[in-house]
């Protein structure tokens, strides 16, 4: 049975992975959030529970590998969004194949086309770009998931939790902005923004059966590892402009 503890170092140990590849070679970045993506895509049906899991992982699979590629041929974000309207169609000729009657249409095509968003989110990471400010920023999102996530395994009750975790890991990112090139309100937002997506996913995939599970469980921890990339994405275009 897998704890929220658990799910807390599995994100705060994907967190880490971010912020050591950003010091590396851009293809150890690459290659980290191709398996962020890779082990989201093979929970995240499980964890919502969704029909027809194993054609739902395959759309997301493919999702993840068409927006990494794209964005490395392209180096254009935008066009990671052309990915995601194709990811979309995909959802449903996904449900066109399936051969059970189509229970819970609506449900599994929902379900697959908010997991495409996820990963979709998650190349952000990637295209933060090169430079001291840009690792600047990959660092700065790193630290402040890992000290949110962190955060999420201590026993504080209800919401004094999440507001602890928030506030955590707005200070984090205040300290880490200051010693950068990122500066400590932009430091500060992406804490603030790391704390609140960590908090919310703590508090909703915790209440899922599945999430005791193994691989929903790795599901639940990669989403705000995931989803975070694309405002560190946003800071990044405002501050290297």
């Amino acid at each position: 049975m897998m704890s929220g503890a658990f799910r807390a170092v599995v994100a705060a140990t994907a967190a880490a992975g971010i912020g050591i590849t950003a010091f590396g070679d851009r293809y150890l970045l690459v290659g980290t959030v191709a398996a962020i993506g890779a082990l989201f895509s093979l929970g995240w049906p499980a964890l919502l529970g969704l029909p027809a899991p194993r054609g739902a992982s395959v759309v997301l699979a493919a999702c993840v590998a068409a927006s990494i590629g794209v964005l490395l041929l392209t180096d254009d974000l935008a066009y990671v969004a052309v990915v995601f309207a194709l990811s979309v169609v995909g959802a449903f000729v996904h449900e066109l194949v399936r051969r059970d009657g189509r229970p819970r249409l609506v449900e599994s095509v929902s379900g697959v086309v908010a997991g495409t968003a996820v990963v979709t989110s998650a190349t952000g990471w990637i295209a933060v770009g090169t430079g001291p400010t840009a690792v600047g920023l990959l660092l700065c999102g790193a630290v402040t998931l890992a000290v949110a996530a962190t955060c999420t395994a201590l026993p504080f009750p209800g919401w004094i939790g999440a507001g602890v975790t928030i506030v955590v890991a707005a200070a984090g990112g205040f300290a880490v902005g200051s010693v950068t090139d990122v500066g400590p309100t932009a430091g500060a937002l992406i804490g603030l923004s790391a704390g609140v997506v960590v908090a919310a996913a703590h508090r909703l995939f915790g209440q899922f059966p599945a999430s005791g599970r193994p691989f929903p469980a790795l599901a639940a921890a990669m989403l705000p590892v995931a989803v975070a990339g694309l405002p560190v994405y946003v800071l990044a275009r405002l501050l290297l402009v």
